[in-house]
């Protein structure tokens, strides 16, 4: 090969290697320039405004009845063939064993402590979330005076008797959730030190529990 022809060669190789390396880092600076995706808050479902075709069971019933229905965190109203939305039936919490609207389950827990607004709740409805480390896991809304936002707990029960109320800022949920498995010692600490740990990660928390209980030969 002559030389003007190694050297047309070596120019065109370089050439191609140059644009290569600027197409790469265009690329990359277009990536790192990206917004990054941020999921959107998980939704609060506050108790509706107006009745809602379900269901519901008594405690003193063995059927489920459907009907519309419309609630708060202590009472259900029904709303059926015989009873106009204008003049409903009301059962006070401690009277209904369940209910359903649309795909939301929610059960009586009884005996609740809240944190915020402060109070003792002999009986309220909380909506079914899942089962958990031997825990039902459910949530609490409590709406609050007007012009505040509700704030959403997380209730840990077994029956219809609440083990844990855990509530949505990070510090508290930590510091509460640590109190249920201080048996675990090392989650325990991790979640009074690790600020990174959010309400968001409760179903693998628990899961991580439940892994070291059956481990260790716990119930």
């Amino acid at each position: 090969m002559l030389a003007a022809d190694y050297l047309f060669v070596r120019i065109n190789l370089m050439t191609k290697l140059y644009r290569f390396a600027l197409l790469c880092l265009v690329a990359g600076t277009a990536r790192a320039q990206a917004p990054i995706a941020v999921p959107p808050p998980p939704a609060v479902h506050i108790p509706p405004t107006s009745f809602k075709g379900g269901g519901y069971l008594l405690n003193k019933d063995r059927d489920w009845r459907r009907a519309k229905l419309l609630y708060d965190a202590q009472s259900l109203s029904v709303s059926d063939a015989d009873h106009k939305q204008q003049y409903p039936l009301v059962f006070p919490a401690d009277s209904v064993r369940a209910f359903f609207i649309g795909r939301d389950t929610f059960s009586v827990v009884r005996q609740v402590d809240i944190p915020r607004p402060s109070q003792h709740l002999a009986s309220l409805f909380a909506r079914n979330l899942y089962h958990r480390a031997g825990y039902e896991v459910k949530e609490y809304v409590a709406v609050l005076p007007a012009g505040q936002p509700p704030v959403v707990y997380t209730l840990l029960t077994q029956g219809n008797k609440p083990q844990a109320v855990l509530p949505p800022n990070n510090v508290q949920f930590r510091l509460a959730l640590a109190k249920v498995v201080r048996d675990f010692p090392a989650l325990a600490q991790q979640l009074e030190l690790d600020n990174n740990i959010s309400p968001e990660q409760l179903p693998e928390l628990l899961t991580a529990y439940a892994r070291w209980k059956g481990a260790n030969g716990k119930k």
